[in-house]
């Protein structure tokens, strides 16, 4: 199919970014599905509010961070460069490992229980990803490699996979696994280790539809992955034997 970029609305003198605009709603439905489930676990939604806001403003840091990291010759000639975030570049995984981490620490002076709050959390974020990804795929970010897939879209003659499309799709299949799983999972933490296995195993699939071969819009390869390949690849290794198990002591107690 035939796809044009679609970055702004304008609306009279104002120019609305698409994309802006799709990450803000995807964090607002994550954030009002997680305030309901807190609700239906029974637990204060006060604290919810508070990591909603540390972890907007850690993702964005630590994506930016990665982002740097990765393309630092684009970067260390204009260090000015790196604040300006409005001309692009951010990495999911940076922003996701910032994320956890300030959520931790909060947890631990909160004295709360972080894998409770991580499975409250983990089906509304999913929900954020699979909208906030439709802002990527309308201004047309992440341009893939050649494919006869149906879904692909023409980028200069040429028939590419649409990655963020596929990611955004991944992100409403994983929410809807996460909402059919709430009712039976008992067991503290399997909820986010679902979410860490899935979201891992499919990002390192899915990413192999990006592109390779076109030198300014192609992410770094080590060994032929992607950084974020590699750290998907490190937390299934870590993640599913840890499902397992718990999965495994939760049976055992029945």
């Amino acid at each position: 199919m035939t796809f044009e970029k679609f970055t702004v609305i304008p609306i009279g003198p104002l120019q609305i970014q698409v994309w802006g605009l799709l990450v803000a709603l995807g964090m607002l439905f994550a954030l009002l599905f997680t305030l309901r489930e807190a609700k239906r676990k029974k637990m204060k939604t006060e604290p919810f509010i508070d990591i909603f806001i540390i972890s907007f403003i850690t993702s964005i840091i630590g994506s930016r961070l990665l982002y740097v990291a990765i393309f630092w010759d684009n970067y260390k000639d204009d260090l000015w460069k790196i604040v300006q975030i409005n001309e692009g570049g951010l990495v999911f995984f940076g922003g996701a490992i910032l994320a956890v981490l300030s959520i931790i620490l909060y947890t631990k002076l909160k004295k709360l229980k972080f894998w409770k709050v991580a499975d409250a959390i983990s089906p509304g974020f999913a929900l954020g990803l699979g909208i906030g990804r439709i802002g990527c795929y309308l201004i047309g970010d992440h341009i893939g490699s050649r494919t006869d897939f149906f879904l692909g879209s023409y980028y200069n003659g040429d028939l590419r996979h649409e990655p963020s499309l596929y990611l955004s799709i991944n992100g409403f299949v994983l929410f809807l696994l996460l909402f059919l799983l709430r009712p039976f999972i008992r067991t503290e933490g399997v909820m986010a280790y679902i979410f860490i296995v899935w979201y891992s195993a499919s990002r390192f699939l899915l990413d192999f539809t990006r592109t390779a071969d076109l030198e300014n819009l192609s992410d770094p390869r080590y060994y032929s992955l992607t950084i974020s390949q590699w750290l998907s690849l490190a937390l299934f290794v870590i993640f599913l034997p840890l499902l397992i198990h718990k999965l495994a002591r939760a049976k055992a107690k029945k």
